[in-house]
């Protein structure tokens, strides 16, 4: 596979399209969801090569410990913050945090008990 310096644009093409389904990008042809697999397997590279021993910031644990930056928000001014947790946190708060609704994460945010992991990635230390 070549690599790509295009800065993609995918267009949403009526009537079959949508947001979550754009179409191939309009200037080298790549489809959106090679784009998304290439930028998970360079978020994954970054990931693997940045790993190193020390502290789990969730769970205190002594561990190889892998970086974890959620997705930007709204509310971000700026970028959000990078936890370097364990495996089996880092997977925990991946699944904890995937698709949370505005709603659900002010109620984490409200309740630290409720999903400590979740605090600790939207609203700082549980």
């Amino acid at each position: 596979m070549t690599i790509s310096l295009c800065k993609h644009r995918f267009p949403v093409i009526a009537p079959g399209g949508s947001l979550f389904r754009p179409g191939d990008c309009d200037r080298c042809g790549i489809t959106f969801a090679a784009s998304q697999a290439e930028l998970d397997r360079q978020a994954d590279q970054i990931r693997l090569r940045t790993a190193h021993e020390g502290n789990c910031e969730h769970c205190t644990k002594q561990a190889t410990v892998f970086q974890f930056q959620r997705e930007a928000m709204p509310w971000d001014e700026t970028d959000p913050p990078v936890h370097w947790l364990c495996m089996n946190c880092w997977g925990a708060v991946a699944e904890a945090t995937d698709g949370l609704t505005y709603s659900e994460i002010s109620a984490a945010l409200d309740n630290p008990k409720a999903n400590p992991l979740a605090r600790l990635v939207f609203g700082g230390a549980a």
